[in-house]
């Protein structure tokens, strides 16, 4: 019944026979959020078949939360590939959280996530950003054996950058006096702010890729140069 109604309901505005415009993406979107689901489908599926990425990035989540649609993660997997295709950046973020969550049809995929939400750190995405720094800091399992990679290529786009302002500098494993020095830095060594704890701070080098705990007292932010990384 409700694929009945869809048809009819795209078949009706067919017939109103007005060219589709750009502005009719921007409508359709409105249309979803007001819960008009049938009429947003209707007007976003030739311009997602047609290869509008915004179009193509709505969809998808139309299939993921089953407005008006039977919901389909899986569905929704193929919308967003074809707008992150595209370059658009929401939809390869949407698609690192499906790999992250693996709660549907698509099975968790870390490796796939974690590609993905590096790919939009690239962007500049906010939320991508704090989600790899905080597996980072954490030494989460999935992201171990890649996180010196991935720090010594993105770590300039992690966060703040800092300097060892003094001649040398103990990096620990721990934030205390008392733990274990892992390596001793020397003036100038570069690197990118993950977590913070009092005076202390952790940080990912951005030579090594190795994360520890730094005094905060011994650092001072990073100028750039031609020959910062």
């Amino acid at each position: 019944m409700t694929k009945y109604i869809c048809y009819i309901t795209c078949l009706l505005i067919a017939l109103m026979a007005m060219p589709l415009k750009a502005s009719d993406v921007s409508d359709a979107i409105h249309a979803m959020r007001a819960g008009n689901f049938a009429e947003a489908y209707c007007v976003l599926k030739p311009y997602a078949e047609s290869g509008d990425a915004e179009a193509q990035y709505n969809i998808g989540w139309m299939y993921l939360n089953g407005y008006g649609l039977m919901m389909n993660d899986s569905k929704a997997l193929d919308w967003w590939q074809r707008a992150s295709d595209q370059g658009y950046t929401d939809a390869s973020f949407s698609i690192a959280m499906l790999y992250n969550l693996g709660e549907g049809q698509v099975e968790k995929d870390m490796d796939k996530a974690i590609d993905y939400y590096l790919m939009v750190v690239e962007d500049g995405h906010e939320d991508a950003n704090m989600i790899i720094r905080s597996m980072l800091a954490r030494g989460d399992e999935s992201i171990r054996e890649r996180k010196q990679d991935i720090i010594r290529t993105y770590g300039y786009l992690l966060g703040p950058l800092f300097d060892v302002k003094v001649e040398r500098a103990n990096l620990r494993r721990k934030p205390s006096l008392e733990s274990q020095i892992i390596t001793v830095l020397n003036q100038g060594e570069a690197m990118v702010e993950l977590s913070a704890k009092g005076e202390w701070m952790q940080v990912g080098l951005l030579k090594s890729g190795e994360v520890a705990w730094i005094y905060r007292s011994l650092l001072q932010p990073h100028v750039l140069t031609n020959k910062s990384f």
